[in-house]
């Protein structure tokens, strides 16, 4: 009985226990279960890879049809946002062109002087122009070493940057030549023949050195405005020429040819030490003839030289003229004189240039004569109208023979008063 009793006892107080034991097998379930679930991953994964690495000739014929090459992972690259970077460089770029476009285009004020030494007189000038400067003659000296009419120096200097518009002082050659003037055996000191007086490169003389002549380049660029008094009588009004006449063929300008050509005298004669006073140095004046003729006589000028070129509706005109006024109650007191220079200058002009001899001829209404208090003459050295001449006149060297002609009548007649 007793036995049984312990028997059922131990039977219950297992049964007692059961409920416990029972809760220990619930809880240790899920880790199993998690474990075999991560030994089962861990087994696919591993599987996986293995069968990633394995070749494609080690596949199965039924996995080939879904067999991918295996490839390394490629990093993607992050695209960067360059468009700030863009704008702002482009900036820089238009404002360094910018820049750029106003350095090398914008006129500055400041020019590099040119080499002018060496260079004949109307290069020379010419070559200073184009480079917006303002040449200048101021002295003439004999050379052994530099023939007549080339530059001997300058200044400033060739190569120096200065302002646009500064002078430039020239220092022109007059040839071979003593300074002292003509020695008694006619010779220059290295032996050669002396030139004579009133020659290119001669010496100048006691009687012409500081006299004055009034150089007037007929017309200008607009023409004269408005009539004006032909006579100091006012006994009636003209319009006179006005210069704006051009060459048949070449269309030159007739002021600017007779500019060219007085410009040209002047320097001539102030080499010879004579004053010589412009009527006018560019095309850009208003002036009419009367104001002309006043300026020679407030200069009180040995004689007033009024270049013209000629002009005619017949193209066969031609050749080489020097007017005079005629014998009126105005010219009175210096017909003679004017009369006398006439003679000269054509017979150089002539001498000079080998135009036709067309004479020399008064002239009654002309204000620039009726006007004047001192000697005056109007040289005619060649026709616009004339095809011949029209090209001559527009040749610097035929422009030179010119003043080279007038240079010498004029000498003459201040050497023969």
């Amino acid at each position: 009985m007793r036995i049984w009793g312990r028997s059922r006892e131990k039977d219950s107080d297992e049964s007692r226990e059961e409920p416990g034991s029972c809760e220990q097998n619930d809880e240790s379930e899920p880790e199993e279960s998690e474990k075999a679930g991560e030994a089962h991953a861990s087994g696919s994964h591993e599987e996986a890879v293995a069968e990633e690495s394995r070749g494609f000739f080690e596949l199965e014929p039924e996995e080939i049809s879904s067999w991918k090459q295996p490839w390394p992972t490629i990093a993607v690259r992050r695209q960067r946002n360059v468009k700030p970077v863009l704008r702002v460089t482009a900036a820089v770029l238009m404002v360094g062109a910018l820049i750029a476009v106003i350095v090398l285009i914008w006129p500055s004020s400041r020019a590099r002087v040119p080499g002018l030494e060496g260079k004949d007189l109307a290069s020379a000038m010419n070559a200073a122009r184009r480079s917006s400067f303002r040449p200048l003659v101021t002295s003439w000296v004999f050379s052994f070493k530099h023939s007549d009419g080339v530059i001997v120096s300058q200044d400033p200097l060739g190569g120096r940057v200065v302002p646009k518009g500064s002078r430039i002082s020239l220092t022109v050659s007059k040839g071979r030549g003593s300074e002292a003037g003509q020695n008694p055996a006619g010779t220059t000191p290295d032996g050669q023949s002396q030139p004579q007086p009133g020659t290119p490169g001669s010496a100048p003389t006691f009687s012409i050195a500081g006299k004055t002549i009034c150089v007037d380049p007929g017309g200008q660029s607009g023409g004269y405005k408005v009539p004006e008094w032909t006579d100091p009588g006012m006994t009636g009004k003209k319009l006179e020429e006005g210069g704006t006449r051009t060459g048949v063929e070449t269309g030159n300008v007739e002021h600017l040819v007779n500019l060219d050509i007085g410009l040209k005298l002047k320097s001539l004669l102030e080499k010879e030490g004579i004053n010589v006073v412009m009527t006018r140095e560019s095309g850009d004046v208003d002036i009419s003839s009367l104001t002309r003729a006043e300026i020679a006589n407030n200069a009180d000028a040995d004689l007033l030289v009024s270049i013209w070129c000629g002009y005619s509706t017949d193209i066969n005109t031609g050749g080489t003229a020097t007017l005079y006024p005629a014998r009126n109650r105005w010219t009175d007191k210096f017909y003679e004189k004017s009369k006398s220079a006439a003679i000269y200058l054509q017979q150089e002009v002539i001498k000079s240039c080998g135009t036709p001899d067309l004479g020399i001829a008064p002239r009654e209404e002309a204000s620039m004569f009726t006007w004047a208090r001192v000697p005056v003459v109007m040289p005619v050295p060649a026709y616009l109208s004339n095809l011949e001449e029209d090209r001559l006149l527009s040749e610097d060297d035929f422009r030179w023979k010119v003043a080279w002609g007038l240079r010498n009548g004029i000498i003459k007649y201040l050497n023969n008063p």
